[in-house]
């Protein structure tokens, strides 16, 4: 008999691991098929439509949302209580003596309200912070959402430039194999050198070899691009590959500074955030001061044990307390203690503003280096190309050697490279500017998240 609940247990341990079991395929599920042609655009949306980040902080918000309108509520409109109880006591010598009296409980109801209608203005108060305080969660809420497109930007690009580079290094490899088929041939008919032999085939394998690593980092790349949407990590993309190279002037440091200082998230965050100090400045020197209340009040109830009938009591309450301390010495010490946290706060925000100024001049910089960065790549790439082609022929005719081949054809292989990475640099730099003078980089409404 012990040895059938033994089995019996552990049948019930395996049935319960078998249906507790994690898979990868648990982790990547989605009732959706998956995309495989993204647009910045489109591919920004699904980003956030995905992320569980980005969902976790929108019921930060709508918790916000709440929090404020309760304290409207809690601010402003009466309270209602109800009640109802039932009881039946005995003391230490009475006995029970039948069911039937303890089904006899003494029970009553009651329901009451107050109302205050002035309390010093503190609840007036306490609503403008909850307000503000909201206010403050919205922009925090934009300004967290501005940042991860900013992510999803980045791992778009990341993912193209991979793409390309994988691109550009397999027509590496095809001309490093092209002429190693070449210099082969030459060379069994006596009309190049061991050494040129040798030279072309090391920049055959050499060229296998970056091909290779560029595949394993296009490979990662993809992963993460299919894992951030909740798909197979295998899922082939194709990318719209479109690039704005235009080089614009940029408006006066004047200009970003003051949209910066007036549109950046952070600063309005922080604009806010020095409301409430002044709120709560105002709130603590109430409590210093002799505190006036009026409320209203009202209560109704009856037991229910008989026939009785509901009892009402209302009426208004006034009053003026004032909590005086030590003669009004702690309270006096406690002022100033309050004037000067106040000013801190402010001074803290002037030392802000001068760190945003800073973040929008290196903002700046970077964009017109990487605009002036782009120009140079443009004509550096095609001299590289062209140069490449030149000493190719002439190799050909044997009129420059193997090294000769081999560094024109890397140097147009840096060349592709650098411009392949300054195109989509100058497109996330471009992006970080506007961000950083205050503009959105993207727009979008609750609902689409």
């Amino acid at each position: 008999m012990r040895a059938k609940g033994v089995i019996g247990l552990l049948l019930f341990s395996a049935l319960s691991v078998q249906g507790t079991t994690f898979t990868v395929q648990d982790a990547l599920s989605s009732n959706e098929p998956p995309q495989t042609n993204f647009t910045l655009d489109s591919f920004i949306r699904q980003y956030l439509k995905q992320s569980p980040k980005v969902a976790s902080q929108k019921n930060i918000l709508l918790n916000a949302r709440a929090n404020y309108q309760n304290a409207f509520t809690e601010a402003f409109l009466p309270s209602f209580s109800v009640s109802a109880t039932a009881d039946k006591t005995y003391t230490r010598p009475d006995k029970i003596r039948s069911w039937n009296e303890l089904r006899h409980f003494d029970s009553n109801a009651r329901a009451s309200g107050t109302w205050n209608l002035l309390n010093s203005g503190k609840d007036r108060l306490a609503y403008q912070s909850a307000s503000l305080s909201y206010e403050a969660a919205q922009i925090a809420f934009d300004a967290f959402v501005q940042e991860t497109v900013l992510s999803a930007v980045q791992m778009y690009y990341n993912l193209l430039l991979n793409k390309k580079l994988l691109e550009v290094y397999q027509a590496d490899l095809e001309i490093n194999r092209k002429q190693y088929d070449q210099d082969k041939v030459l060379y069994d008919n006596g009309l190049k050198t061991r050494s040129d032999l040798l030279s072309s085939e090391t920049n055959y394998r050499s060229s296998q070899l970056s091909l290779f690593s560029a595949q394993n980092d296009y490979a990662n790349a993809l992963t993460a691009f299919n894992i951030a949407l909740n798909q197979p990590t295998e899922t082939e993309i194709t990318l719209d590959g479109t690039l704005d190279k235009e080089i614009t002037p940029l408006p006066s440091l004047d200009t970003d500074l003051t949209n910066a200082l007036a549109y950046r998230h952070d600063v309005r965050e922080r604009r806010l955030q020095l409301k409430q100090e002044d709120i709560a400045f105002k709130q603590s020197k109430l409590n210093t001061l002799p505190s006036l209340f009026v409320d209203l009040f009202g209560s109704t109830g009856r037991g229910l044990n008989g026939h009785e009938l509901w009892n009402y009591n209302y009426g208004i309450s006034a009053g003026i307390m004032f909590d005086l301390g030590f003669l009004y010495i702690d309270k006096y010490r406690t002022r100033q203690n309050l004037a000067r946290s106040h000013e801190n706060a402010e001074l803290e925000f002037e030392q802000f503003l001068r760190s945003i100024r800073d973040d929008v001049v290196q903002s700046r910089n970077a964009l017109s280096l990487k605009m002036q960065s782009m120009e140079i790549s443009d004509l550096r790439l095609q001299a590289a190309i062209q140069k490449f082609e030149a000493t190719q022929t002439k190799y050909k005719n044997g009129l420059m050697s193997a090294t000769d081949l081999t560094v024109a054809q890397q140097a147009m292989v840096s060349a592709q490279i650098e411009h392949a990475r300054l195109l989509t640099d100058l497109e996330i730099t471009r992006l970080r500017y506007q961000y950083a003078v205050g503009q959105n980089i993207f727009e979008y409404t609750l609902e689409d998240l």
